[in-house]
């Protein structure tokens, strides 16, 4: 769509860096995965707020793969916002390995969320050719379970 030579930046009236303009800010927009497509109201983006944005900034975070989006790169460095889970979900990883390693990159990418205080219960089950990664959510308004399926 673009030619390769043109770089794109993510800015705002403030001239943000992309590290800047990833940080949560409490607020998200939610986004339906099955239809992959953004939830709208009227015409309109649904936003949260709280719980509901941690939960729907930490699905787009466990969604999106480290290294292959362009857009999550600055100056030639990929900014500390994605994970690199794919290649451990159905991959020839013995399975405590694979969800060792699933559950320390999401927790290491959520640290950098102030609104999370921790992640914990974690569990992982594999039905037909999906990886139910489920597991609680303690932030600074409260708890809530996550559940994703890859």
């Amino acid at each position: 769509m673009f030619p390769e030579d043109v770089e794109i930046y993510l800015v705002n009236e403030e001239n943000q860096t992309l590290n800047e303009a990833l940080t949560f800010n409490g607020r998200a927009y939610l986004f339906d995965y099955k239809k992959g497509d953004f939830v709208t109201r009227n015409g309109k983006l649904v936003e949260v707020r709280g719980k509901k944005a941690v939960e729907a900034w930490l699905e787009k975070l466990i969604r999106t793969e480290k290294f292959r989006f362009r857009i999550y790169e600055e100056d030639g460095d990929y900014v500390e916002y994605a994970v690199s889970i794919e290649g451990l979900i159905g991959g020839i990883w013995p399975k405590g390995f694979a969800e060792s390693e699933i559950k320390r990159e999401i927790t290491e990418a959520a640290a950098g969320n102030p609104y999370i205080e921790e992640l914990t219960e974690w569990s992982f089950e594999r039905n037909d050719d999906y990886l139910y990664i489920r597991f609680t959510v303690f932030t600074v308004e409260g708890a809530f379970e996550m559940v994703v399926n890859m």
